[in-house]
């Protein structure tokens, strides 16, 4: 828990309310840096600059989050509509990303036409 300080205004009948400090304790938002697979504090870490390298942390913090939700969800859950809609959208994406890049592949080993032609 994280404490925060917060100003309360005092109800009063007289003139203007009186401010007071009170400390409370918050939930903290976001995943603790030991709880990230590479110790990040947070999936906007970008190692070295480079953006392949934030690719692939990212895709190894999904990849860790989809073998935890596998575990959580059995065949015979019904879940909400917006989750099946997040899941759905997620592998959309990520295939598309990955039917890309291998197609890129594949044309600089010149297995496919070149788009430029």
């Amino acid at each position: 828990m994280k404490k925060i300080k917060v100003r309360i205004l005092k109800e009063s009948c007289g003139p203007a309310p009186e401010p007071m400090l009170q400390t409370i304790h918050v939930p903290e938002i976001g995943i603790h840096p030991e709880d990230e697979p590479c110790g990040c504090p947070d999936m906007a870490h970008n190692h070295n600059n480079n953006e392949g390298s934030m690719s692939r942390s990212q895709l190894m913090h999904m990849r860790n989050y989809a073998e935890e939700l596998m575990q959580m969800i059995s065949d015979h859950d019904d879940l909400p509509e917006w989750v099946e809609l997040k899941i759905t959208l997620a592998n959309d994406y990520i295939a598309k990303v990955k039917h890309y890049l291998e197609g890129e592949l594949y044309r600089e080993k010149g297995m496919l036409e070149n788009k430029n032609k």
